[in-house]
């Protein structure tokens, strides 16, 4: 497991003041970096993210989501290009916020992509458990309903009653109760895709099976604190690698992870399987998520904007996409990682535009 790479805290000066002045001379068509950072800025990546449509028959309907990152306290998206056949709409729906690019219209080839590409600056995220252990009284609670709500695979079975009244049965705070969450899915599953069921994050297959990828590791622990009264959010996104690499490569499917929320604290980052893969450093995926993936969707059972005709998504991280009404699988999607090296920063930080570029090809 590589270290996590730290940028040296003058650098994030210089960032701040570079940032000043683009806005001071270019005006409001600018992204500025947002007050609620909550780290230091550690890595920045250009990405492309293509999605193909497949076996076109020509003059058919079709609708097409795909989903793109948004700004949040660990990540801001700029500089964002889209190449397409047609005109898309970009929005948001309401419950997590989540951000889609919307196509609708006529099949005009048997092929057909979609190109995104944008800048992601992602900063640290990594938490005292010292300080947040402090547990306060948080009016903010009163807010969290949509993360103390199951979905139609991650829900309390009697068998995750059980182990989460056995778990916190001596423990006093919401983070003690977490961490015994963590320890006891890191030694009850292991990362394991060569079996039926897997990557769904099926509540009963996690705890049957015991084995599965990070959807499944991760949907056991928001069952867990579902029944413990603990808000918690699924997440899942893009991934890149532990260390940099010059030039563009190609990436793998997915990677997902967990949040919980801290009375008074705010969210608290896990995540097990990673944890799972890397034993003798285990304990860092507690309060920590390394800087090498973007956060695409939260939740589960998602509803698009515009709302899909076909049934809720289990979670969104791929495009969707449906011919004349109905949900089609003849779409794929590959991402492309170019990470903005030190020479180039300065660079990169002179033009970051707001507004999404559109190119009709």
């Amino acid at each position: 497991m590589h270290a996590f790479r730290r940028f040296p805290r003058s650098r994030t000066q210089m960032t701040l003041l570079l940032l000043s002045f683009s806005l001071l001379t270019s005006g409001c068509g600018l992204l500025s970096t947002s007050e609620t950072r909550t780290g230091q800025l550690e890595r920045v990546f250009h990405i492309r993210y293509v999605s193909s449509m497949k076996d076109c028959t020509i003059g058919d309907d079709f609708k097409l989501w795909i989903p793109v990152p948004h700004d949040d306290d660990h990540q801001v998206i700029s500089n964002m290009k889209v190449r397409t056949p047609i005109e898309g709409t970009l929005s948001s729906e309401s419950r997590f916020g989540n951000s889609m690019y919307y196509f609708e219209g006529k099949c005009s080839s048997a092929q057909m992509n979609f190109t995104i590409e944008y800048d992601v600056d992602r900063y640290a995220y990594s938490i005292d458990q010292s300080q947040v252990a402090k547990q306060t009284d948080d009016r903010s609670r009163d807010s969290m309903s949509q993360y103390l709500t199951p979905s139609s695979l991650c829900y309390v079975t009697p068998q995750v009653k059980r182990e989460a009244e056995l778990l916190t049965a001596d423990k006093t705070t919401d983070l003690a109760k977490a961490l015994a969450f963590f320890d006891f899915i890191l030694d009850r599953m292991s990362y394991d895709q060569k079996h039926q069921g897997w990557g769904r994050g099926d509540i009963s297959h996690a705890c049957d099976v015991g084995k599965g990828n990070c959807t499944d590791f991760h949907t056991y622990f928001n069952a867990l604190c579902l029944a413990s009264g603990i808000p918690s959010r699924f997440q899942i996104g893009m991934w890149g690698k532990y260390e940099s690499v010059v030039g563009e490569y190609q990436t793998g499917g997915y990677h997902c992870w967990a949040e919980f929320h801290v009375p008074g604290q705010g969210w608290i980052p896990v995540d097990i399987s990673e944890a799972d893969k890397d034993p003798q450093n285990a304990g860092r995926y507690f309060g920590t998520h390394s800087e090498n993936r973007v956060t695409l969707s939260t939740g589960r059972d998602l509803t698009l904007v515009p709302r899909q005709a076909g049934p809720v998504l289990n979670y969104f991280v791929n495009p969707y996409l449906e011919i004349n009404g109905r949900p089609s699988s003849n779409v794929s999607k590959k991402c492309f990682w170019n990470e903005i090296v030190e020479s180039e920063f300065s660079s990169h930080l002179g033009l970051r535009l707001l507004q999404p570029i559109h190119e009709t090809e």
